[in-house]
């Protein structure tokens, strides 16, 4: 056995052990937010090992990436992301500068799912607004709560003649987590009207 596998083979004992038996998580309890706080705080391949299965594979040269986001992970990626950012105390479940914990911060979020897709426009696009795009969840498709779209921008360079170029976008479309359960559902990528990509999500393996 190759020494370079022992940490994939470290990070898949630790998650086997340490996972709780409940598949998507409808509501966090404090069982669940130490064990975030624990993946957040552990190795990097303890860490990939967890992000891997909320990664869908789309081909398709205008989606770059698709993931699901359950409130579970959410708080994982939020911790992970205190820690990058030198938050120490709130990255590990204490408090930041106003008293508040992750779980104050994330609180709107509460029993939410995100299916978040990240697009890479051709770069000779003539795109001045967003495209329509949707991330469409079921079938029959279940009610979206919220929607956020956010273009990727390249400004002008002051030069005559050029203009700000919207180069991706960030497309995060939230549903509610009971209305998911734990059941195999599709999830179309549609633009403009045109389906580009249709995977299906087996909700019962994620938490």
């Amino acid at each position: 056995m190759k020494i370079a596998r022992w940490p994939l083979l470290v990070a898949a004992a630790f998650l086997l052990a340490h996972t709780p038996l409940a598949a998507l998580t409808e509501v966090l309890t404090e069982r669940d937010i130490s064990y975030a706080l624990t993946i957040a705080n552990g190795s990097a391949p303890t860490r990939a090992l967890f992000h891997a299965p909320y990664s869908l594979a789309i081909e398709d040269p205008t989606i770059e990436q698709v993931e699901v986001i359950t409130e579970f992970r959410r708080f994982v990626l939020a911790a992970e992301k205190e820690l990058e950012t030198g938050n120490w105390m709130m990255g590990r479940g204490g408090y930041d500068p106003k008293g508040r914990t992750l779980k104050d911060v994330l609180r709107p979020l509460e029993g939410q799912v995100s299916i978040r897709a990240r697009l890479r426009f051709h770069p000779h696009n003539n795109y001045v607004t967003l495209p329509a795009f949707d991330i469409l969840l079921g079938d029959p498709t279940l009610l979206a709560i919220n929607a956020i779209r956010t273009p990727h921008i390249t400004p002008a360079t002051g030069e005559p003649g050029t203009r700000d170029v919207i180069y991706g976008a960030t497309i995060e479309v939230f549903y509610n987590a009971p209305t998911i359960g734990d059941r195999v559902l599709p999830v179309r990528l549609v633009s403009e009207g045109k389906e580009l990509a249709r995977i299906s999500v087996d909700f019962s393996r994620v938490q």
